[in-house]
């Protein structure tokens, strides 16, 4: 009897062996972690540990938007971007958990682009979950908690079997596999996600500057719903973002990188969509610093050539518009009331410190 016992777990732990020697095979061989924007970001973010006392979430609005580089010159901060593709809610909750975790956090801002704030449920976009989740540590209960809110089970067998959702094409699996057995993971290796061809450059500590202008006009990709300018995932997780930031002493600033003037004309009742955000900001004592409002007064107007499609800045207007950032975040700093930078409507923004582009949709549209 004793001998079978043993010979069961034996046969047991060799099964166990085996099937991990295979998931690790599979990982190693199919699945392109490399050429990852997230990955080589939360490896910065944990080589910081301990650093890091101001904090930039959000989606591609955010990493493509603020240059830390430029707010540490400026504001003599050490600030991280730990903004990701289509970072919904829930990833910004938990990514500031990560981050929160191992950091002296001070001030925390989370860039609110509007779609994802109106997503029904992360579960609809499982791909942002996985471009963090894939990449944080494996001790890390944050890691978990964010896979099982997500997608329960089915999450976590993605997390086994990451090539259910990374796998790479046949194609490109030689130069992956090299890039794997040189210095694909080395830190401060850039090679991996630098694409000149599409005009995009990791630039270090979450920021990626991005070249090119926009292409095809400034189509909306969503109204808002005056209703319901706020879904309610977005508005459950950006309560737990600002409870924990309550709970844990850490500021918190809400903001909206800036949209093409023709952008917001083309979104309709998007008013609503910033009326919902400065009440929840005046509910949390805190402010909401929407870009695509801010007050031509000082000399700040971005033109078609700073924004590399329809809604997302390029490298020279995250330059240009990451100065601004600083300006206002050291005025809100020295005690200034801030609100004044910014119209109060859509409206009057666009009757009276309009960019280029909506002389130019115009132009488009009566062509």
């Amino acid at each position: 009897m004793k001998h079978t016992a043993l010979r069961a777990c034996a046969a047991a732990a060799l099964f166990a062996l085996l099937t991990a020697a295979l998931l690790a095979a599979a990982r190693f061989l199919l699945v392109d972690d490399v050429h990852s924007y997230s990955r080589v970001m939360l490896q910065e973010l944990y080589a910081q540990e301990g650093q890091i006392d101001t904090l930039f979430l959000g989606s591609s609005h955010c990493y493509r938007s603020v240059d830390p580089a430029m707010v540490d010159e400026a504001l003599g901060t050490h600030s991280f971007n730990a903004g990701s593709s289509q970072q919904l809610p829930d990833g910004s909750y938990y990514m500031l958990r990560e981050a929160a975790a191992g950091n002296p956090l001070k001030t925390v801002y989370l860039e609110v682009f509007y779609t994802g704030y109106n997503q029904s449920a992360s579960r609809d976009v499982p791909l942002a979950c996985y471009l963090l989740a894939d990449h944080m540590r494996w001790d890390s209960p944050n890691r978990y908690q964010y896979l099982w809110e997500m997608g329960g089970l089915a999450a976590m067998a993605d997390l086994v079997l990451p090539a259910r959702h990374a796998m790479a094409a046949p194609a490109k699996l030689p130069a992956l596999w090299q890039a794997k057995l040189t210095n694909g993971y080395q830190p401060g290796n850039y090679a991996c996600v630098t694409y000149p061809e599409e005009g995009e450059y990791y630039r270090g500590n979450g920021f990626v500057y991005t070249e090119g202008v926009a292409q095809d006009g400034f189509a909306t990709l969503q109204d808002v719903d005056p209703q319901r300018p706020l879904s309610d995932f977005g508005r459950t997780y950006l309560t737990r973002i600002a409870e924990f930031c309550r709970q844990e002493n850490i500021r918190l600033v809400l903001f909206t990188a800036p949209l093409p003037s023709a952008y917001l004309a083309n979104t309709a009742n998007y008013q609503a969509y910033v009326d919902a955000m400065r009440a929840f900001a005046a509910q949390y004592d805190t402010v909401y610093w929407d870009f695509s409002l801010y007050r031509d007064r000082h000399g700040f107007r971005l033109s078609p050539a700073e924004f590399s499609d329809a809604h997302h800045l390029n490298g020279t207007g995250a330059e240009k518009f990451t100065a601004i950032l600083c300006e206002v975040i050291a005025r809100d700093a020295a005690g200034e009331d801030t609100r004044d930078l910014f119209c109060e409507t859509v409206e009057e923004e666009l009757a009276n410190h309009a960019d280029n582009t909506i002389f130019m949709a115009d132009a488009y549209l009566n062509s």
